[in-house]
């Protein structure tokens, strides 16, 4: 048994999760020894995952958490079906103590065919407490008490020692068996895997561990890669012709996006054309691992399908490869979203996901013409990636599951989807093989974490991480009396929201809606509630919460977007953005009469009334500056000299704007703008990267402390699952 364990601890499930392993010794031993009393669920807080001697599990779910991910990793290595495995070891629900799952093969006259020695026989053996509870001069050989146990396990060995050896000889292997090896692992990020029509070789962007993204070609089996593109601008989203000849990518030039195709025995480039973008990090790389985009070809390949992301929607278009004309393929309402845009392999349907708010949203297939459009997904997922299997029956996507992305299988008609197992700890951004040998994904890891750094006069002092867990922590903010620091965190294996004291102790967890992305908390000027954004039902909604406790109260929701809510300095209003006329629009609630009223026309977002309230702050879609007007929205003005970076990496400070620019990789000057002098102060520069995206930059009712979520880790490469992907 405890060999079986240093078996799973080198594994490819549990290789990297140090953690994870530490958690499986423990409750392994603990088993073994019969103290169930160190099987509770603070006994295993405080020895395993750090917590202090008064943890209370109550506030802070970890070992559930954990526990269901321990579980998940145990089901993928049973699914791996080892050869080596003579124990399987679970963790049934309900409890934290393990089972023993004995292996066996059946033994087997000589005149029997081979292949029956593959054939699968268990037994569970149980350990009974009483027994284990027992000093070891005391305790009797299980086949003392039960002659057959050893009958039992002297003949399972043998089978197991012929299962082995036949299986070394080149035995054929089972049909669900797969095994994952490295593809692309440099220093950098690898994404964006597009596989050629003939299997042999994929192409996939980098960055060199620059901030330089260019698309490059890599042969199965060799250890070079080739560099296709050499453009000052990015290049991104590669996909192949049909007949292999070309290439086509994006190239993104400032807020333009090129559409590009690379003839591969010239290696001369072509332009398509050229598509502006009203929403920037659509095309991006700033978050290029999780970007909305993919290019396909038809599959007469006079056609390459993408997302439009223009005022007029974000639907599927087709662009002709010869004219660069452009025709609808799907329109959502509002401002959905349709991205991963995979033609079938008879090129009659299209699958896609249909994102309803921040990654999250369901995987559709739609004919060709447009016809008959189908929801395959059940539930509301964050998703990232879709393709077909090869004989167009079913679909493999990317499903953010227990804090993680992982493969999963549904059928072309609908139904329950399976999970695919990798063996990774991420798994994302899925492209088939054309031949059905192997599937191509991105494992990724993204690392948040909340910092502070003390303000003082023109000048910033020495960054201190606060807040850290192995996920992403973001969208902090202080109460009014700086005393406490609400954030987001995935440390429970959702986005959830979490509370500590200004020292980053005491910790504790505040919702549980085990779902999808939640942020922008704001606390009301009495500092008895905050409100924030959150998408249980598909679509952003905003809710508010009692700070003493008691379930999220529902303030708005609605059939689209409901988002970055924060208050009036009085407490009598609301301020959000709104998707309803599709561009956001920021609105204003009366929370006395529960009336709306817009007060910036389309294309702002994210309102915040200055500190004396007196003025209402927000920024504009398209170039990302800053604007102030009247809390009514009357005489808008733009602010030339904030200009975000990322965006929302801005807050209000007495007389002015505190606000973040990124200046290159792991890079960012911290500024002040004084509305009263119109001066702008540089304070200093931070050696890292703002996390994008979430409003992460605050500062502190006293105005002494900046507190921010950084990127501490960002890593990712191309790996191959191999193997049947039915079983």
């Amino acid at each position: 048994m405890r060999a079986q364990v240093e078996r799973l601890a080198a594994s490819a499930e549990f290789a990297r999760a140090d953690r994870m392993v530490q958690f499986l010794r423990y409750v392994v031993e603990k088993t073994l020894d019969g103290d169930t009393a160190a099987l509770r669920e603070r006994q295993i807080g405080v020895a395993v995952f750090e917590r202090p001697s008064d943890w209370d599990p109550k506030l802070d779910n970890v070992v559930r958490s954990e526990a269901r991910r321990l579980r998940s990793k145990l089901e993928a290595y049973a699914a791996s079906d080892d050869p080596d495995e003579t124990v399987r070891i679970t963790m049934p629900t309900g409890g934290y103590g393990v089972q023993f799952e004995e292996l066996s093969v059946p033994t087997a006259p000589t005149e029997r065919p081979a292949d029956s020695l593959t054939q699968d026989t268990t037994e569970v053996v149980e350990v009974p407490a009483s027994t284990l509870n027992l000093p070891p001069d005391h305790r009797k050989p299980a086949f003392a008490k039960r002659p057959w146990v050893l009958l039992v396990s002297v003949v399972s060995l043998l089978a197991v020692l012929v299962a082995v050896l036949h299986y070394r000889s080149g035995a054929r292997a089972r049909d669900d068996q797969y095994e994952v090896a490295p593809f692309s692992s440099e220093v950098g990020l690898q994404f964006s895997p597009a596989i050629s029509p003939d299997s042999k070789a994929i192409a996939f962007v980098w960055n060199g561990g620059t901030n330089q993204y260019d698309i490059y070609l890599k042969q199965m089996g060799s250890p070079d890669s080739q560099r296709l593109t050499h453009d000052i601008w990015p290049s991104i989203h590669p996909a192949w012709s049909p007949d292999g000849k070309q290439i086509a990518f994006l190239r993104q030039a400032g807020d333009e996006a090129q559409l590009m195709v690379l003839d591969l025995s010239t290696h001369r480039e072509r332009l398509i054309r050229r598509m502006q973008d009203s929403r920037p990090d659509m095309w991006g790389i700033s978050n290029g691992l999780a970007s909305c985009q993919t290019l396909s070809w038809s599959k007469q390949g006079d056609q390459i399908y993408l997302t439009d992301p223009s005022d007029a929607g974000h639907g599927l278009v087709s662009i002709s490869t010869q004219t660069g004309d452009q025709k609808a393929v799907s329109k959502p309402t509002g401002a959905d979203q349709d991205c991963y845009a995979r033609p079938s392999p008879d090129g009659r349907t299209f699958a896609f996901v249909r994102f309803l708010s921040h990654a999250s949203g369901y995987v559709y297939t739609v004919e060709i013409t447009g016809d008959h459009l189908r929801r395959l997904t059940q539930e509301v997922r964050e998703l990232r990636g879709v393709d077909w299997t090869p004989d167009g029956k079913h679909l493999i996507f990317a499903s953010k599951e227990n804090g993680a992305y992982q493969l999963r299988m549904i059928s072309a008609n609908g139904g329950e989807s399976s999970l695919l197992p990798s063996a990774t700890e991420s798994a994302a951004d899925p492209s088939v093989s054309p031949d059905g040998a192997f599937v191509a994904f991105v494992e990724s890891h993204d690392n948040w974490n909340l910092w502070q750094v003390r303000l003082d006069g023109d000048r910033i002092g020495v960054p201190e991480r606060l807040i850290a867990s192995t996920g992403q922590n973001h969208s902090p903010s202080f109460s009014p009396d700086g005393h406490t620091i609400t954030f987001v965190s995935d440390r429970s294996g959702s986005p959830e929201i979490w509370a500590v004291d200004s020292r980053g102790q005491h910790l504790r967890q505040l919702t549980h809606f085990g779902g999808p992305w939640l942020g922008t908390i704001r606390w009301s000027p009495d500092g008895k509630f905050i409100v924030f954004d959150a998408r249980p039902k598909g679509h952003s909604a905003i809710y508010r919460l009692s700070i003493g406790g008691g379930d999220p109260i529902l303030v708005e929701d609605q059939p689209f977007e409901l988002r970055r809510p924060s208050w009036s300095r009085d407490g009598r209003y609301i301020y959000f953005d709104s998707s309803r006329r599709a561009a956001p629009e920021i609105w204003k609630r009366d929370l006395q009469t529960n009336e709306d009223h817009v007060v910036a026309p389309a294309g702002f977002y994210i309102g915040i009334e200055s500190l004396d309230g007196k003025q209402l702050f927000y920024q504009d879609l398209e170039q990302r500056y800053v604007w102030v007007s009247d809390t009514d929205g009357s005489s808008p003005k733009r602010l030339t000299e904030v200009h975000p970076t990322p965006d929302l990496a801005w807050t209000p400070v007495n007389h002015g704007i505190c606000f973040a620019s990124s200046i290159s990789a792991g890079k960012t000057d911290v500024f002040v703008f004084d509305l009263d002098t119109r001066k702008l102060r540089k304070l200093g520069q931070i050696n890292q990267d703002m996390a994008p995206g979430t409003p992460s930059f605050v500062v502190s009712p006293d105005g002494k402390t900046l507190l921010y979520a950084a990127v501490d880790n960002r890593q990712s490469e191309i790996k191959l699952r191999r193997g049947a992907l039915l079983h």
